[in-house]
């Protein structure tokens, strides 16, 4: 017996179909038999036999004892467990050897982690150039998780495959009672699969905010494990256990968190122009400062398109020909209010346009 061997739930009479005509008519009789089923629902001899072929098949008709060629009603829920019973109990026991297997394998852990060349070498820092092995180190650090993991995620809206996978692992550390703190900026407000994603972990109980400034990607376990990204490969991880290190990452992380804003993943149309004039008042101070688009585009978490439609929409509004007079009007005019305290510096970063972290595709998150 094998899995192939279940039956397909097509063969299940539905509405309209001549084996539903057949078993309706069986239940309302105490026996039936082809020739006179056939008569009575003016149906072809060949159409209602092959009927009950199907409806003996699925246990829905039983033959009657002692009656050559007639057949008796069964009751559906007695026709299942008759049907699926042997499925049942070869699916249960599947599942003990499954979780025996995966017990022993457990059990190997405490030899792996004192035995591996990296538990000799006692490495605190280690760089993981590999897609999918920093994500099986994301999911085994969020299994071992206790306390509380906290993320940084700079860049705007997310990628909804990534979101995705991001989803299925938040809610097992959720359901466990881990706290979540997660922080983006606020371009990731106004991206639909990232709010989405922002709603289903709220609802489950991890906090959410946004802010203007930019900051390093990154995750922290239990205030012990970070795992940061690389700015020459976005597909890579570094992986940090050093706790001086670590110390540091969380103060970074719990600076910005601090002066970052709740993020309502409902629309609200008030809180969002809000944001959009925060988003440009910072636009602006770069821009009188001289940053560059990419610069600007990368800081604020958007992309150099809608970085370069912002500016262009910006200096229409002031009567700015030049990036030049833009700087000179925002600065002669007063248009931008002082940075409050946490938002990004004035002054230019240095890093020329296209520098290492513009590329966000395919990051591990």
């Amino acid at each position: 017996m094998s899995y192939s061997d279940i039956p397909d739930a097509s063969g299940i009479p539905q509405t309209g179909t001549v084996a539903h005509q057949v078993y309706e008519y069986a239940v309302q009789c105490v026996c039936i038999e082809a020739v006179t089923c056939a008569r009575d629902l003016g149906l072809a001899l060949s159409l209602v036999e092959g009927a009950v072929r199907d409806l003996v098949e699925v246990r829905l008709l039983l033959p009657a004892q002692g009656v050559e060629g007639e057949y008796v009603a069964v009751n559906p829920m007695s026709a299942s467990m008759q049907l699926l019973a042997p499925y049942d109990e070869e699916l249960r026991v599947r599942q003990y050897a499954l979780e025996q297997v995966r017990q022993q394998m457990h059990g190997l852990m405490p030899l792996y982690r004192t035995s591996t060349p990296e538990a000799r070498r006692d490495v605190s820092i280690e760089r993981i150039d590999n897609l999918d092995a920093v994500r099986g180190i994301l999911g085994r650090l969020a299994e071992e998780c206790q306390h509380e993991v906290i993320t940084s995620q700079p860049g705007g809206g997310r990628d909804a495959g990534i979101l995705q996978e991001a989803a299925r692992r938040d809610s097992v550390v959720l359901a466990r009672g881990v706290r979540m703190r997660t922080l983006y900026q606020h371009t990731a407000r106004f991206d639909q699969p990232t709010r989405e994603y922002v709603d289903s972990i709220s609802r489950q109980g991890a906090e959410v905010r946004t802010t203007g400034n930019g900051f390093m990607r990154a995750i922290i376990y239990d205030a012990k494990t970070a795992v940061i990204s690389l700015p020459d490969n976005p597909q890579g991880a570094t992986l940090v256990r050093n706790p001086d290190v670590t110390h540091f990452i969380v103060q970074a992380f719990e600076w910005a968190w601090v002066t970052a804003q709740p993020f309502n993943p409902q629309f609200d149309r008030s809180e969002l122009r809000s944001i959009s004039d925060s988003l440009n008042q910072t636009l602006m101070r770069m821009l009188a400062s001289g940053h560059g688009d990419k610069s600007i585009a990368r800081q604020l978490g958007m992309s150099p398109r809608t970085c370069q439609r912002r500016i262009s929409e910006l200096m229409q509004e002031i009567g700015a020909r030049t990036r030049l007079q833009a700087g000179y009007l925002i600065h002669q005019h007063g248009l931008v209010m002082p940075a409050a305290e946490g938002e990004l510096a004035d002054e230019p970063d240095g890093e020329p346009d296209g520098g290492p972290g513009d590329e966000r595709d395919g990051e591990a998150d």
